[in-house]
């Protein structure tokens, strides 16, 4: 892995709740460089992609790709991208589209390559080898993409945070990975073998029959 992925619990970016990270991604890449935004999993919403245009515009090109855009433009943004940005909303929508775009090779070929990729809410699950959805208070376990060997929970307080271990610690498939449970505003940063935690939220994890908490 060249580029790093981040894995961000929530926030709303037009607040500025996610400043901390964002500010970081600028950083990392060239002004004027394209940040690729998928906002698939949130209905590609018009009002989202204008927020990730005012956050990021000043320094990058914001090309989001949308279903009615077609394949062809999505795969030509990933390949001009110094960030691939996947935003938040229902899991399944993103999911959906890439897994029958085939657009998760590419993705793969982008990190290659040192591409960063970041996923908000549920583009951080996909990321994900393992996740855990919230619904109605109910929680049930399932796969992502597995770029990240980690089960990811998004959105993490003190409550949930218990609930969701319970279920990471009776699958013995999601067992294998580390489990992560990341708060509002926070971001678990992976780059080959190193991790970092960015932002001001929480950030819960679990290896080895070993807690801590950042």
């Amino acid at each position: 892995m060249k580029g790093s992925i981040y894995l961000i619990g929530g926030g709303e970016i037009r607040k500025g709740e996610t400043a901390q990270i964002d500010d970081e991604l600028k950083k990392n890449v060239d002004k004027d460089s394209n940040l690729v935004f998928f906002p698939r999993a949130s209905g590609d919403s018009l009002d989202y992609i204008k927020a990730m245009e005012l956050t990021f515009g000043d320094q990058l090109n914001v090309i989001a790709p949308t279903l009615d855009d077609g394949i062809e433009y999505s795969i030509s943004a990933i390949d001009s991208a110094s960030i691939i940005y996947l935003g938040g909303g229902d899991a399944d929508l993103l999911l959906e589209l890439f897994n029958q775009w085939q657009l998760v090779e590419r993705l793969e070929s982008a990190i290659n390559r040192g591409v960063h990729v970041v996923g908000m809410s549920a583009g951080a699950q996909a990321l994900s080898a393992w996740y855990i959805r919230e619904h109605d208070g109910l929680m049930e376990l399932r796969r992502g993409w597995g770029f990240v060997p980690a089960c990811v929970l998004v959105h993490a307080n003190e409550n949930s945070v218990a609930r969701a271990k319970e279920i990471w610690e009776r699958s013995p498939d999601a067992r294998s990975v580390t489990f992560v449970a990341i708060g509002e505003g926070a971001g678990w940063c992976v780059r080959n073998n190193d991790v970092k935690k960015v932002g001001n939220g929480k950030i819960w994890k679990k290896i080895d029959g070993e807690s801590s908490l950042s």
